[in-house]
């Protein structure tokens, strides 16, 4: 995969996902900017990539602090002269069912996972359109295709992020920018403990992040508005039915 002297963008560098997609796109030539609300764990993160001689730099920035994110914009803008990718990881997965999702809980799930998104792109957009190139990846989830009971906002939210991601990929295509969506099923500690997935197993960061690394390269150009289950086959089905080996 080629990543000719491009600048990517993570959100939520600090946890599973971000770490390795950070690692992947280091080792790949890819100068990068990690933000995270988490001061330590980003710390510990650029050391590491430092430590390997890969180009990192971090900044704190909370993705629903619009403030944050226009002013880590500017600066990340400012240094690099462009960013050409851009990836939008942030996001949490509280538990909650209709009745015992409050108004509190359900906007800040939403602002978290989808609005954030939102704002963040819109952010770094104008310098992609004036250099009619990008490759905006957000993470979506099993839970926004099929659904996740006792997830409730966190399921409508990466419904959003899905539904965004296409609208997006229609809008932004005449710039030569795609937008596509990765969507994870069970990863790590993920909230189910039985993954139920055809491969049976749940899936790792690494395999995350070798999905996203594939839709942000240069040579991907063509795919647009799409929306990649990283997820074990979860997405079939469960793996409820025993196949037998022919």
């Amino acid at each position: 995969m080629k990543f000719e002297n491009r600048t990517a963008v993570i959100t939520g560098a600090a946890g599973r996902i971000g770490k390795a997609l950070a690692r992947e796109f280091g080792r790949l030539g890819v100068r990068l900017y990690l933000t995270d609300i988490d001061r330590d764990a980003l710390s510990e993160l650029a050391d590491g990539l430092r430590r390997e001689n890969l180009d990192a730099r971090t900044i704190i920035m909370d993705v629903t602090d619009p403030k944050q994110i226009g002013d880590a914009a500017e600066r990340i803008l400012k240094e690099s002269g462009g960013v050409d990718i851009l990836v939008n990881n942030a996001g949490q997965w509280p538990r909650g069912t209709l009745l015992a999702t409050s108004d509190e809980l359900w906007c800040k799930v939403v602002d978290l996972n989808l609005t954030s998104i939102f704002r963040v792109t819109k952010a770094f957009l104008p310098a992609m359109k004036e250099r009619r190139y990008g490759r905006i990846v957000n993470l979506g989830s099993i839970a926004g295709e099929v659904g996740l009971p006792g997830f409730c906002a966190y399921s409508a939210s990466k419904a959003g992020v899905i539904g965004l991601t296409r609208t997006l990929a229609m809008e932004l295509a005449q710039y030569s920018i795609t937008v596509n969506c990765v969507s994870p099923g069970m990863i790590g500690d993920a909230p189910a403990p039985n993954p139920g997935t055809w491969l049976g197993r749940g899936g790792t960061g690494d395999e995350v992040a070798r999905a996203i690394v594939f839709l942000a390269a240069d040579d991907s150009g063509y795919i647009t508005g799409a929306d990649l289950p990283v997820d074990g086959g979860r997405i079939l089905g469960p793996r409820n039915a025993t196949v037998k080996p022919e």
